[in-house]
């Protein structure tokens, strides 16, 4: 036997043992057993002991007891305690401890004859070593104080230090015997190491730290499914908990979008150098509800199923299949066609054309369809001419930055949930283009989740994010609508981790019955400080306090006495160099104001961007012209160009013939425009008249009669000194069974070939 290692000297007192083994200075040792427990602990309440600083060993023993002489027992006492409680009822005297003594002697004794549960003898010990006795008599304090804590009684096994430290020795001896029989369901509740987060994921973030300060680090995109929920009252700090997430996130090196409705993220988004894109009725950037956005043409029908609601309110069956027919028809006077793939690639239509549409269809309508057509136009109104006319324009939108918040808490409230569904809606359309990670989080989402079946488009986008490495963190503090609406389960059940902060009384039954709760997770949510909650993570349970840095509670503190601060901290250098800025900006705006020459005659609806300065722009888009994306006959690549849209023509028509008459004007002045019945250009060369009728496809589909009544005008008219321009290739076939037909890209060698003299 190897006897390098045992102690050499054994020093026994009442209340301690000294040993020494020669080697190392002599130990300084104590036992503390467990001598009371409360009626009921929570799973894993020895953590808060386990983690406590300090060098000292916990040892249990645990033994099975007969069943059999347990019942014999339990029988007894249960009598013995019968009796005890009927003479107190007897003589007025009111005992609770003893009735509940009672029902869970009952309790226990009937789930042992049903042989549901088992019961087991356990012993406590907790040995601790120390180089003094003062720093013995120290960590003694500490734990004994932590299991006062837990309600837990210790005691020191005076004049018995050696049984205890037999004990609490790996030997498999119970010497001191301190001994309390505990059923199944108790004994699970001293396995100590219930914490899911003792192994950290290596590309995770910080979270938090849970009830015994163990770091929480995870990263969710490792998770079944990304997206999460944050639920909590107002006042919580959930705001506080999102952007210290955003910020590790952030540094982590994932994409983050911002959703905010209440305008709280712009100085988070200054800090990193992020992107903050102002949506509001009188910013500069905007999105077009019936923009497609990179959709299919078909899957933005299905789109706008959902948003039409979202904009108009409630619609009964009539006016869906009133207004479905009617954005059919908005989009084909644009071009854009269900079954012409190219066709999608069109500007698009916007709600004034949806709005001229519905008004011409009632014309054409019953009585009883034109009271329905009636109320659609009404509601439409508000979004053309009304208070919402803002949203009648043009995408103007993009974002190229890691860091993107959109902010719309400058938006009329009836109108924020129709904005977060339709930039939800444009990120995820960006976000399919790639894999990166990608973290969108919203704040106050169940306004736009309510209005929105548990079968929408919304819903399919919260489904299918994770294909595409995005993920959503949904923020809400209405959790009652929530949680018992067929929408609200859909988000939980998509969703893998759910982060409960402070509840109020009225809401936590339903958060105990959802999310199965135990009765100290109950407590913990409705006595919870600012920044503390409980972590939902798939079917792990884990009480979490939010803890930032002190750099870090800088930038995301929402304390108005500590922005006050941040905000006069600012150098009077730093400010002066902005009021510089302004003054610069404001002079440079003067300056291109005086040197603006306004002259609306010389642009015939259609101009090339960048031949007009900053105030002929401005004052332009004042008078109806938007801006397009479009490719002339001699330019390789697309523009942008003013257009100003007519009601009886569409963008790429008018764009089409402003080009052909430009490059007309290089070899002749005598050029006529039209937009009547007449030929849309007439121009003179070498002295013989000439015809060009652009055709977008609408009167092909529409009107085939007219367009033959347009051909015979023109072949006796102009012979065959005319033809049609297509804006689309595919058309070209179509219309050369009605004359000779050229698409642009054969354009110019049909006009240089009349130029020269030649037949075309």
């Amino acid at each position: 036997m190897n006897t390098e290692f045992l102690p050499i000297k054994i020093e026994n007192t009442p209340n301690y043992l000294k040993i020494t083994d020669g080697i190392k200075e002599p130990v300084f040792n104590r036992t503390i057993y467990v001598h009371g427990y409360p009626r009921s602990v929570e799973t894993g309440f020895l953590d808060k002991i386990i983690s406590t600083m300090g060098n000292f060993d916990l040892s249990m023993h645990i033994e099975p007891f007969d069943i059999e002489t347990m019942m014999i027992f339990l029988n007894k006492e249960l009598q013995k305690q019968g009796s005890d409680l009927y003479t107190a009822k007897a003589k007025n005297i009111l005992s609770p401890s003893l009735e509940i003594k009672y029902k869970d002697t009952k309790a226990v004794l009937e789930n042992l004859q049903k042989g549901k549960d088992k019961l087991f003898n356990i012993s406590l010990y907790i040995n601790c070593r120390a180089k003094s006795k003062e720093d013995l008599d120290l960590l003694t304090k500490l734990i004994q104080a932590e299991l006062n804590s837990l309600l837990i009684i210790p005691k020191t096994p005076s004049f018995r230090m050696a049984q205890g430290f037999q004990s609490s020795s790996p030997l498999a001896m119970n010497k001191l015997k301190q001994i309390r029989s505990v059923p199944t369901e108790a004994l699970s509740a001293f396995f100590p190491f219930t914490s899911s987060f003792l192994q950290a994921d290596k590309t995770g973030v910080w979270l938090g730290q849970n009830k015994n300060n163990i770091p929480i680090i995870k990263d969710i995109f490792n998770l079944s499914n990304p997206n999460g929920l944050c639920l909590a009252s107002s006042g919580s700090g959930k705001s506080y908990m999102a952007k210290l997430m955003i910020s590790r996130y952030l540094l982590n090196g994932t994409d983050v979008m911002v959703i905010d409705p209440q305008s709280e993220y712009k100085e988070l988004v200054k800090r990193f150098n992020g992107q903050l894109i102002n949506l509001s009725p009188v910013s500069e950037t905007i999105i077009n509800p019936l923009d497609l956005m990179g959709h299919d043409y078909p899957e933005k029908r299905l789109a706008l199923l959902d948003l039409m609601p979202l904009m108009l309110g409630e619609l009964s069956d009539p006016q869906k299949a009133i207004l479905e027919r009617a954005l059919t028809d908005t989009y084909e006077e644009r071009g854009i066609y269900v079954d012409d793939v190219k066709s999608w690639q069109e500007p698009p239509p916007i709600l004034e054309d949806l709005l001229e549409v519905l008004k011409k269809s009632q014309k054409k309508m019953m009585l009883s369809e034109k009271q329905t057509v009636r109320s659609l136009i009404s509601r439409l109104e508000w979004y053309v001419n009304g208070v919402f006319s803002f949203l009648n324009q043009e995408t103007k939108l993009n974002f190229d930055n890691q860091f993107v918040c959109f902010d719309i808490g400058n938006l009329p409230k009836q109108v924020k949930p129709l904005m977060m569904f339709l930039v939800l809606d444009y990120i995820y359309m960006k976000m399919k283009k790639d894999l990166k990670r990608k973290l969108l989080v919203i704040d106050e989402s169940w306004s736009l989740l309510r209005q929105s079946s548990e079968a929408s488009y919304i819903f399919e986008i919260v489904k299918t994010c994770r294909k595409f490495n995005l993920a959503l963190f949904l923020i809400n503090q209405e959790v009652e609508g929530m949680l018992d609406s067929e929408a609200g389960k859909s988000v939980l059940a998509n969703s893998s981790y759910t982060l409960l902060m402070r509840q109020k009384p009225a809401v936590i039954n339903t958060i105990k019955r959802t999310f199965f709760l135990s009765e100290p997770e109950v407590n913990h949510l409705l006595t919870a400080g600012v920044g503390e909650g409980i972590l939902v993570m798939d079917d792990d349970h884990s009480e979490i306090k939010i803890i930032a840095s002190p750099e870090e509670h800088k930038i995301i503190t929402t304390k108005p006495d500590e922005l006050i601060a941040s905000h006069k901290a600012i150098s009077n250098e730093e400010r002066l160099d902005g009021i510089q800025e302004n003054i610069n900006a404001q002079k440079e705006r003067r300056a291109a104001r005086a040197k603006a020459k306004i002259n609306v005659t010389k642009y015939d609806g259609c101009v090339r961007l960048k031949e007009l300065n900053e105030a002929e722009t401005n004052y332009l888009k004042k008078k109806g012209y938007r801006e397009y994306n479009m490719k002339s006959l001699t330019s390789s690549s697309n523009e942008k160009y003013l257009i100003q849209k007519r009601k009886t023509e569409g963008v790429q028509h008018i764009f089409t013939i402003s080009d052909i008459v430009k490059y007309l004007k290089s070899f002749t002045d005598k050029i006529n425009t039209y937009q009547t019945v007449k030929p849309d250009i007439v121009f003179e060369l070498n002295g013989r008249e000439y015809a060009i009728e652009v055709e977008t496809g609408k009167v092909l589909h529409k009107n085939k009669k007219a367009l033959k009544e347009k051909v015979e005008s023109l072949n006796k008219n102009y012979e065959d000194r005319w033809f049609f321009v297509v804006t689309d290739r595919n058309l070209r076939t179509s219309y050369a069974e009605f004359g000779k037909t050229y698409d642009k890209r054969h354009l110019i060698g049909a006009l240089q070939r009349i130029v020269s003299g030649k037949t075309h």
